[in-house]
């Protein structure tokens, strides 16, 4: 499964390790789950934050270092990729999507948006 969650630092610690990532390379995306869509019958969800690296180190570091408090709880997905392709694919997404989290080499104006399920959000 590649879809997992963790909890501002307001709320609790990030259980992150919990997720078995600390061995996993790749790319990564924070997303917010904004509300329900009854037309889907999924939950909303809108890109924060795209990166790459050591999945399990540089979530933990955004759980540190980033102030998630208006969103509380934030999901994640990844991907194991070589640290080429990850490179690659994460600059691409930025170019085209606008990632509030983001601060460097984030050109992108669009919105990625994705509909999880029940099921991935539990």
């Amino acid at each position: 499964m590649n879809i997992g969650w963790f909890s501002d630092r307001s709320i609790c610690d990030h259980h992150i390790k919990e997720w078995g990532l600390d061995q996993k390379e790749g790319m990564y995306i924070l997303w917010h789950k904004s509300d329900y869509c009854a037309e889907h019958d999924r939950f909303h969800m809108t890109a924060l934050y795209v990166g790459k690296g050591n999945i399990g180190v540089r979530l933990r570091d955004h759980w540190k270092n980033k102030d998630f408090s208006d969103q509380l709880l934030i999901y994640f997905t990844c991907v194991e990729l070589p640290n080429r392709l990850a490179k690659y694919f994460e600059q691409l997404l930025l170019d085209i999507y606008d990632f509030p989290f983001n601060k460097a080499e984030n050109t992108g104006t669009k919105v990625l948006c994705e509909h999880f399920t029940q099921c991935e959000v539990d």
